[in-house]
This record gives C-alpha cells, sequence and structure tokens, in this order.
C-alpha cells in the first residue's frame, strides 16, 4: 500500500527523544529495589523512525495543527510510561497501547517551546533549557538555565531527580522521581511518510556513545 506524504513548507528539524521517568516510594529508596526499572531497555515504538533518509510519522500527527508550519518535530518513545497526577500526588502505569499517548509534538522554533520540564530554543543551535518546577522535579529546587545545545548526530542524556516533601503535601506519603532523557537531533527534512493504524512497532535502542549532564541529588 503507498503511504500518504506530507510536503512540509520547509525543511523540519527532528527530534529523536527517549524518555525514562520513574516514580517511587520510599520503600525503594534502595537503588537495588528500582534498578531493574530505570535501566534502559529495548523500546517498541510506534512513535516514527527514519529508514534509508526518508522520515516517517504516525497518523496522529495530522491532528496538529503546527504541522505545517513548525520547525521542529519530536519523536518521543518511553522506556516506561507512566502518569503523575500533581493534584494528588499518585501515579499510575499507563497501558502502552493508549490510543491517547502524545507521541510527536510540533514547535516553532522563533519562540521559547515548553516540553516535560524543558524550555526549547533556538539561538544558533537547538537549546535545551531547563524549567523548574515543584511538582514537576521535586526538592531541592534548582534554578532555571541553560542545560546543553543540540548537535545533529551527538546525543545528549540529562538525569534529575527530587521528591516532594511530606510537609508540602498535606502529611501524605513522600513521592521521589528520577527523569532521564536522551535527545538526538536527527535531521531535517522536507516531507514525512504517514503510518495508519494498524503498523508494527520499531525495536529501538537508546544510543549507546552519549554526553551525560547529570543533576541527580542525594535525596535521603
Amino acid at each position: 500500500m503507498k503511504l500518504q506524504e506530507i510536503i512540509f513548507n520547509r525543511p523540519i528539524k527532528v527530534l529523536q527523544i527517549f524518555r525514562n521517568v520513574n516514580i517511587y516510594g520510599k520503600e525503594k529508596k534502595s537503588f537495588d529495589d528500582r534498578k531493574e526499572e530505570v535501566a534502559w531497555n529495548i523500546i517498541n515504538s510506534k512513535s516514527g523512525q527514519v529508514i534509508n533518509g526518508e522520515l516517517f510519522l504516525p497518523e496522529q500527527i495530522l491532528s496538529n495543527l503546527d504541522l505545517m508550519t513548525c520547525d521542529l518535530i519530536t519523536i518521543e518513545d518511553d522506556n516506561q510510561q507512566q502518569e503523575f497526577n500533581s493534584a494528588d500526588l499518585k501515579f499510575t502505569k499507563v497501558i502502552a497501547s493508549n490510543s491517547k499517548t502524545i507521541y510527536n509534538h510540533c514547535f516553532h522554533l522563533t519562540r521559547p517551546n515548553k516540553f516535560d520540564i524543558f524550555e526549547i530554543r533556538k539561538e544558533e543551535e537547538i537549546e535545551f533549557h531547563l524549567q523548574y518546577g515543584y511538582f514537576e522535579i521535586g526538592i531541592p529546587e534548582r534554578k532555571n538555565f541553560k542545560l546543553c545545545e543540540i548537535i545533529k548526530n551527538k546525543p545528549i542524556e540529562i538525569k534529575i531527580n527530587g521528591k516532594t516533601d511530606s510537609s508540602l503535601t498535606s502529611g501524605r506519603e513522600r513521592i521521589f522521581k528520577e527523569q532521564d532523557y536522551i535527545i538526538e537531533y536527527i535531521g531535517d527534512f522536507n516531507k514525512c511518510k504517514i503510518l495508519k493504524e494498524p503498523y508494527n512497532s520499531t525495536p529501538k535502542q537508546i544510543p549507546s556513545e552519549r554526553k551525560l549532564i547529570d543533576l541527580m541529588k542525594q535525596l535521603w
């Protein structure tokens, strides 16, 4: 079957982002108790891929109103999927086949863009800045600052952790959160082909060579 093809108005930058978020309680404060959960695995991805220089994206991206005017598209893959409700500090596992999962975002680089715990900007290069939030990261508090520039084919890993203190959450049990992101600028594309369901997932391995920005703190 011939796939639908989208021609962009101008070349679009594409970032592959691997995300590994682990939220846990005090019963797993020992790293040995959670090391299997935080370990990177081969990811069965349905978020898009590049094959022989061609960009393939899932059909749901067609509903993004910024698709034809954006400068940057993300391809996002979760090592493990969790939803975190900052209102009641609870988390639940997300089923990988959940149709509401968002695999891709479209950004305009002429303005700052919020992405998870980051702000994406564009100066000479694509920049990632930390955007601290209590519920998004926890304590200890960090200052907002420029983390890195994203250079083509030079993956960056960013690790950060935090806790929500019981004194700030009406006496509820503390929640701990580890976040690990790997970001790779994989190229510029003039067009993409659209993957329509049902289509097979693609095994992806995280880049073995990458620069680490370690913002982890001792929480105990």
